[in-house]
């Protein structure tokens, strides 16, 4: 669960609790009181209802295995180390593009003739 889907039922056990109204409690999660949906599912669900529904779902449109399995080892190679030296998800993948530019001659709008 996130921190988020967390709060939200910390909330709503308060409202479940009867120490806070639900009111209230949109106010502090700041949530519209017309979102309770949340309340509903809550009260059917409990915090499990709160999550995600596409949480530890694969993707619909995954990559294949080899390819992923390169992209990973080549992150390991060149962008890891100490939490400084680390690159976040956007850079390193900024960077294998520019890596597959250089490394196998693609162009961003297709074939070029300089």
């Amino acid at each position: 669960m996130s921190a988020r889907e967390l709060r939200r039922a910390e909330g709503l056990a308060r409202v479940k609790s009867q120490t806070l109204r639900l009111v209230d409690a949109a106010k502090v999660l700041e949530l519209s009181y017309r979102q309770q949906r949340l309340w509903k599912r809550y009260r059917g669900e409990g915090a499990k209802g709160l999550q995600h529904r596409s949480a530890g779902k694969g993707s619909n449109r995954p990559k294949p295995e080899k390819f992923r399995r390169e992209v990973l080892k080549l992150i390991r190679e060149k962008y890891s180390g100490t939490a400084q030296e680390r690159f976040g998800p956007t850079l390193v993948a900024e960077n294998y593009a520019v890596h597959l530019l250089e490394n196998y001659s693609l162009h961003p709008l297709g074939s070029h003739s300089g």
